[in-house]
């Protein structure tokens, strides 16, 4: 080991197994006489293959080769060449460590190995790497953002707990899974786009993503976590994909800026709630197979109340269920009317003929579930083109 007092550079080429494992080095790294942020550290090793234990438990971490070292200002392994996984805390409460320079070869990161890196700006991950564990970033409240690599499939929990700095993430394609708490409380983070491999996200996902306006979920998202968008105040809406069947409890607790939300069809049963303090909310498309409602869904939600009331109801929930019976009403005939002056400008003929090849396609369409022979009767009572019924007839649900 050598040290140059003018630079405060600290390089390990030789014995660097034991000086990491053995204590040494951390011991060395807190001597008070080096100061916070003094310490840029260079690690040279071409054999070593991990700096850790990736079974290091919590009660242990303060026994991670460079815990607590607040002298470290830079970190640079980039001479460990055969390095493939930090173990877990390796890092942790190293509060002055503003950048780490890995080597390409690293394939693992252990549990909270750079928790509390107050000053951590920023990583740049290598693009083997494919796995994070829990809570790897935990409070690096200084950290902009990250680009993680392709290869990575799971975030775990709480991953950038408290990143409050970070303003965007980019997420590799072939993530399908968000862990627990995985951006909890990253208050600066104003947009995400979901990978469209992502099936599921975990409790708490954005939870206090106080600048967070706009989400893209994935078609293949089935369900939300708990309180996934729990006080999430500045999102005004999500755009929920088809094939979800569950609401968690409080999903959009406290999401005050909420106008409006459409559930999916799919859709059968809300948690406790979901949509609790959602000042702004004013609509919202409850499906007809929703089987089961939680506990306070619409408390708090004092403009959908306001509009209920209104309207001559009582309550919120038939309010909003005879809205959407309109709603959905008006979207069938409204696709109905497209479809039939597609037809129509397709056929050949005179008018009369043209409309009347157009009326022959819509008997097999969706007739078992909404009134179609009603429509059917509409259209020829209006003497042959068939619009003006038509279009009187969607005028009463809109």
């Amino acid at each position: 080991m050598s040290v140059d007092p003018v630079a405060q550079e600290i390089v390990i080429d030789e014995d660097v197994d034991n000086e990491l494992h053995s204590g040494a080095l951390r011991e060395r790294l807190k001597d008070p006489s080096l100061g916070r942020g003094t310490i840029t550290l260079i690690i040279r090793d071409p054999n070593i293959t991990i700096i850790g234990d990736m079974n290091l438990g919590w009660d242990d971490r303060e026994g991670a080769p460079l815990y607590g070292c607040k002298s470290l200002l830079h970190v640079d392994l980039k001479g460990c060449t055969k390095l493939t996984q930090l173990g877990n805390f390796a890092f942790d409460g190293c509060s002055s460590l503003t950048s780490v320079s890995l080597p390409d070869g690293l394939k693992q990161l252990g549990d909270g190995v750079f928790r509390d890196c107050s000053s951590l700006t920023s990583v740049a991950l290598s693009d083997g790497l494919t796995q994070l564990g829990d809570f790897v970033f935990f409070k690096c409240s200084s950290l902009t953002s990250v680009s993680l690599p392709d290869w990575l499939t799971q975030l775990g929990d709480d991953v950038f707990w408290g990143c409050s700095s970070m303003t965007s993430v980019s997420l590799p394609d072939g993530l399908t899974q968000l862990g627990n708490g995985v951006f909890f409380d990253c208050s600066s983070l104003t947009s995400v786009t979901l990978p469209d491999g992502l099936t599921q996200l975990g409790n708490d996902v954005f939870n206090g993503c106080s600048s967070l306006t706009s989400v893209s979920l994935p078609d293949g998202l089935t369900q939300l976590g708990w309180s996934v968008f729990y006080e999430c105040s500045s999102l005004t809406s999500v755009a929920l994909p088809d094939g979800l069947t569950q609401l968690g409890n409080g999903v959009f607790y406290g999401c005050s800026s909420m106008t409006s939300v459409s559930l999916p069809d799919g859709v059968t049963q809300l948690g406790n709630n979901v949509f609790h303090e959602c000042s702004s909310l004013t609509s919202v498309a409850l499906p007809d197979g929703l089987t089961q409602l939680g506990f306070g869904v619409f408390m708090g939600c004092s403009s959908l109340k306001s509009a209920a009331s209104s309207a001559g109801f009582s309550d919120v929930v038939p309010y909003i269920r005879d809205r959407y019976k309109c709603v959905t009403l008006r979207k069938l005939f409204l696709r109905l009317l497209g479809k039939y002056n597609r037809t129509v400008n397709e056929a050949n003929g005179t008018e009369a003929e043209k409309n009347a090849i157009a009326l022959a396609y819509f008997p097999t369409d969706n007739s078992s579930t909404l009134d179609v022979g009603l429509f059917l009767q509409t259209m020829n009572a209006s003497g042959g083109n068939g619009i003006e019924g038509l279009v009187g007839y969607i005028l009463k649900f809109v």
